[in-house]
């Protein structure tokens, strides 16, 4: 275990076993509910059990979509925006799913987890608790049960993956269902349903730095009829890192219940809390000619006083009723508070390589409280025309973000040696700033997929959307009037695609989409200039093999990123809306079973970058430095189901990238070219309970996860690391 040669106030030793015995008395009452519920279930007379088995046949086909018990790691259909389920082929843009049984044979944990293995998508550490993840050039935007969530992935605490159904991610502008957000895509997370029948998991994990885990998902119908089904979730983790001093501990609990009010309408209600205690992590810094300091990859130049502490809690209500002509209207509605405080010292600028000190170390606190509310109400169904089914969604939400933080700084302490970080001392700090800030959106929505011919299925939408941000300044500061941030009122965002049925299980389409982004800057006329547009062109084909088991995809995608703000020069202090930058590459996709007892998925992904029009960059410059142009990701579980070695399995998986630059300079402390390994071993004892071993960083490849500037963001990848886990089910 990892542990930093000086002396912690934060009594780490005795707060680990306290923890620790936390997680013990979690799991162990978790297997006494699991064998007086078993018991209870063994009573039951034959009738009890029929009739549960009839509603839960009833139910699985109200949940088109899920992936949890399937054993695979594809789907037939997604929620697409979170709406009407929709088979994967028939879906004019591109789409990867990370299914139940994939996050389990990975042992994948975290949202960051899950998401680095979507074909496409960069996932870069942050700040040792959150990370930026990018689609296609830009940040990768959210939604929660189809619910929109404006900015909420990047830099914000997620929930454990153990709540969670499956992450269904759109690549491109999801702006018809999302509103305003980035053009680089959508991640949707389902969250996991009651249980129709009583049973669950509990699975204990133990790695490499003190990494300790446990899990419990129990539920089941609460009467008779199953009409009442429930489900809890909890977890706990503690861990040390590969860099010194720092520890995290993480608890999550979740609650939820399905209630059939009656046969056609479900009412569903989920809460769910989750605290995250992390020492904060940056990387290590530059020296100041610009290179890489080349030191230790365990290096932690951070005081070992720093926290950073969020507190987050969510409230969710669903309601749905199907009609008897096969139409539904789903209402969502959620609510979501967050608690984030740090109080942390960093280094302001690099290293002198001759004295091996940093010129000064910044030491700040902050407190923030946010609260994020959202409501979806559509309605979904078929209806004919022209002789011919066709299909229709119409529908609207709303989105309330409002955020408080307070801000203070302590004195800077000077020429500090960057191997004693522990010479910053703790200091009260003062809040001397305040900030308080408002983001309202709403819109009105509606697609159409249209059976043109036999073969041929058309899909137009659009959105009218309202966008307003205002914010002011609040104690300990004075209160100040509200001030108009970016807004915009009346924004139309069009949608349109066609799909073509070479046969039941290979299509071919085209699609349009695009979304905005509203802007402060104002023209000379004194009018604030238009919303950035990112609009996309995207051409693809998809292929379903092996009756659905494995399912193919290859697209190539061109996005425009227009109305970019630029400086008018005949008018200085105004703008224009001139500026632009160009998206394109192609990618191609693999998931699923391409044969028995091995499942697999592998994705390509091209991509290039460049500014066509920017007031200091030259024309043709790469616009995203954190995105290499070419990544290769591929995971794969082989099963032995026969012979000697029956209930052994066997994987790994390759995350091979060309070269990122960062804020780094290019020739001196860049990341070149790197492939990094991973291998699986796994071996089912019985048909309830599993054991697996995952080596990651299988050849302890050393390489920067992410490339900053002088004072911090080099941000080495972990090495080599083992996590053994143990998996029963009930």
């Amino acid at each position: 275990m990892i542990k930093s040669t000086t002396s912690s106030g934060r009594a780490k030793g005795s707060a680990r076993h306290s923890r620790l015995r936390t997680v013990h008395t979690l799991l162990a009452g978790a297997l006494l509910a699991a064998s007086h519920a078993s018991a209870e279930e063994a009573k039951r007379s034959p009738v009890d059990t029929a009739v549960s088995d009839l509603d839960t046949v009833k139910v699985e086909a109200q949940r088109l979509g899920t992936t949890e018990g399937t054993g695979s790691y594809t789907s037939p259909v997604v929620t697409w925006g979170g709406k009407a389920p929709v088979p994967v082929l028939d879906i004019p843009n591109s789409m990867s799913v990370i299914t139940r049984q994939r996050i389990e044979d990975q042992n994948l944990v975290t949202v960051e987890d899950a998401l680095r293995e979507v074909t496409g998508v960069t996932v870069t550490p942050w700040d040792g608790a959150t990370s930026q993840i990018r689609s296609r050039g830009y940040n990768l935007e959210s939604s929660y049960d189809g619910i929109p969530a404006y900015g909420a992935l990047s830099a914000f605490q997620q929930f454990d993956l153990a709540i969670y159904d499956r992450v269904e991610v759109l690549r491109g502008p999801g702006g018809i269902f999302q509103g305003s957000g980035q053009p680089g895509g959508v991640a949707n997370f389902v969250r996991k349903r009651g249980r129709e029948a009583f049973g669950g998991s509990i699975a204990l994990s133990a790695g490499s730095w003190s990494n300790y885990r446990g899990e419990v998902d129990i539920g089941g119908p609460l009467d008779a009829a199953g009409r009442v089904r429930s489900r809890f979730i909890a977890s706990a983790q503690e861990r040390d890192y590969f860099y010194e001093t720092a520890d995290s501990s993480k608890r999550l609990f979740h609650g939820t219940l399905d209630w059939d009010l009656a046969p056609s309408t479900t009412v569903s209600l989920s809460a769910t809390h989750q605290t995250d205690d992390v020492m904060p992590y940056m990387g290590q810094p530059a020296y100041t000619d610009q290179r890489f300091l080349g030191a230790s990859r365990a290096l932690y130049v951070y005081p070992d006083w720093v926290i950073q502490q969020w507190d987050k809690e969510a409230i969710t209500l669903d309601l749905e009723h199907l009609f008897d002509n096969g139409w539904s209207i789903k209402g969502r509605a959620s609510r979501q508070r967050l608690d984030w405080y740090y109080k942390d010292s960093y280094p302001t600028g690099g290293v002198n390589p001759e004295r091996g000190t940093v010129a000064s170390y910044a030491r700040r606190q902050s407190d923030s409280d946010e609260v994020r509310e959202g409501v979806d109400l559509f309605a979904a169904g078929a209806f004919q025309a022209w002789g011919r089914d066709h299909h229709a969604t119409i529908g609207a939400t709303m989105e309330e973000y409002e955020s408080t933080t307070r801000y203070g700084q302590g004195p800077a302490v000077r020429d500090v040696p960057v191997l004693s970080p522990n010479v910053v001392p703790e200091v009260p700090i003062a809040y001397t700033s305040g900030y308080h800030s408002i983001t309202r959106q709403s819109g009105l929505y509606g697609q159409l997929r249209l059976a043109l011919t036999d073969r041929l299925t058309g899909v137009i939408g659009g959105r009218w959307s309202n966008f307003e941000v205002k914010s002011r300044s609040v104690s300990p500061q004075p209160l100040t009037a509200w001030v108009d941030g970016a807004q915009a009122h009346g924004e139309f965002t069009p949608y349109a695609g066609a799909v073509f049925h070479f046969s039941d299980t290979v299509t071919a389409y085209a699609s349009y989409a695009d979304t905005f982004i509203p802007q402060t800057q104002r023209k000379v006329s004194g009018e604030t200039i238009d919303p950035r547009i990112g609009k996309q062109l995207e051409i693809g084909a998809k292929a379903s093999v092996r009756g659905g088991a494995l399912n193919l995809a290859a697209a190539a995608f061109q996005t425009k990123d227009v109305n970019r703000s630029y400086p008018d020069v005949a008018n200085p202090g105004f703008f224009l809306q001139a500026g632009e930058v160009e998206v394109k590459g192609w990618e191609v996709e693999a998931s699923g079973s391409p044969w028995p007892n091995l499942d697999l998925t592998a994705g390509y992904t091209r991509l290039l970058t460049r500014y066509v029009r920017h007031q200091t960059i030259q024309e043709g410059s790469p616009f995203t430095l954190f995105e290499p142009d070419h990544t290769l990701k591929l995971f794969a579980n082989y099963r032995i189901e026969t012979g000697a070695l029956r209930g052994l399995s066997l994987g790994g998986g390759l995350h091979a990238s060309s070269g990122i630059l960062g804020t780094g300079v290019a020739g001196v402390r860049e990341q070149r070219g790197y492939a990094v390994a991973s291998a699986h071993a796994g071996y089912r004892f019985t048909e309830t309970l599993q054991m697996s071993v995952a080596v990651n960083n299988l050849f302890d490849r050393h390489y920067f996860e992410r490339v900053g500037g002088l004072n911090s963001y080099n941000t080495p990848g972990e090495p080599r690391n083992v996590l053994v886990t143990l998996r029963s089910t009930f």
